[in-house]
C-alpha cells in the first residue's frame, strides 16, 4: 500500500511539472507574434500612387509573409477624407501587427481627438511606426512634440536624412524622433527611408511582441553614442 501512494505522488509530482513547463512556454511564446506580419498604412497618396509607388518598395524591401495594407480613408473624389481618420483608427483590422502612418501635421482641433484614438491603441499594446514628415506648404516648421504622432505614446518616429548626412530644414525635428534614416542611393529616392523602416520592422517583426519592440529600440537608442542609428544598428 505504501509503495503504491509513494508511485502516485510521484506521479502527480511529474504530472504537474510537466503541466508547468507548458504553461510557462505558452506564456513565453504568447508574447512574441506569430503568423503573418501585416502593416497598416496611412497615407497622402491615392490608392494608384499606393498600388504602384509605395507598395513595391515596401515589397521590395520586407519578407515574403509580410503585407502592406492600404487602410486610408477617401472621399468619393479619391482625395485623403482627413476626418474619417478616426474612424479607420478606431477599427483597425485584428490582423494588425503594427501602423504606419506615411506623414504627419501639427496638431490642431480639428485632429486632437485622432491623437486621443491613437493613444488609446497605444496603449493597449499598438505600435505606432511614422514619418517626422513636413509641414504644409503655406506652414512654417516647428517641433514634433506639437505634431500628431510627436503626441501618440511611444510612436516610433523616423526621420530623413539629406545632403551631408543632415535633416531635412523643412521638416520636424525633437527628441521624439527615434532615428533619421539617408533613403538607398538608387530608383527608390528622396521620401522613403521612413517606409523603407517599416518593412525592416515588418521583416524582423515575429521575433518580438509589440510593446517589447518599444522597449528594444528605446535601449538602442540610449546606449548608442550616434547621432542618427542605422538601419543595422536597430535589427
Amino acid at each position: 500500500m505504501m509503495m503504491n501512494k509513494q508511485k502516485i505522488a510521484k506521479t502527480l509530482a511529474v504530472t504537474f511539472l510537466s503541466v508547468m513547463c507548458w504553461g510557462a512556454a505558452r506564456a513565453a511564446n504568447a508574447s512574441v507574434p506569430s503568423g503573418k506580419t501585416t502593416v497598416v498604412y496611412f497615407g497622402l497618396q491615392n490608392q494608384e500612387d499606393f498600388d504602384k509607388k509605395v507598395k513595391p518598395v515596401f515589397d521590395s524591401q520586407s519578407c515574403k509573409n509580410c503585407e502592406l495594407v492600404n487602410y486610408t480613408p477617401y472621399t468619393k473624389e479619391g482625395a485623403v477624407d482627413f476626418p474619417a481618420l478616426q474612424e479607420r483608427v478606431e477599427s483597425l483590422p485584428e490582423t494588425t501587427s503594427f501602423v504606419f502612418f506615411d506623414f504627419n501635421m501639427k496638431v490642431n482641433d480639428h485632429n486632437k481627438d485622432l491623437v486621443d484614438a491613437l493613444n488609446k491603441k497605444a496603449d493597449k499594446g499598438l505600435v505606432v511606426v511614422g514619418s517626422a514628415g513636413v509641414p504644409k506648404a503655406n506652414e512654417t516648421s516647428s517641433p514634433l512634440s506639437r505634431t500628431v504622432l510627436g503626441q501618440v505614446h511611444n510612436s516610433l518616429i523616423i526621420g530623413e536624412l539629406g545632403e551631408k548626412d543632415r535633416l531635412m530644414p523643412t521638416g520636424f525635428y525633437g527628441p521624439e524622433m527615434l532615428t533619421a534614416i539617408r533613403p538607398p542611393k538608387d530608383k527608390i529616392g528622396q521620401g522613403y527611408a521612413p517606409l523603407i523602416f517599416a518593412a525592416n520592422l515588418a521583416e524582423h517583426w515575429q521575433k518580438h511582441s509589440g510593446p517589447e519592440w518599444t522597449e528594444h529600440f528605446k535601449a538602442k537608442k540610449s546606449k548608442s553614442r550616434k547621432l542618427w542609428l542605422d538601419m543595422s544598428d536597430m535589427f
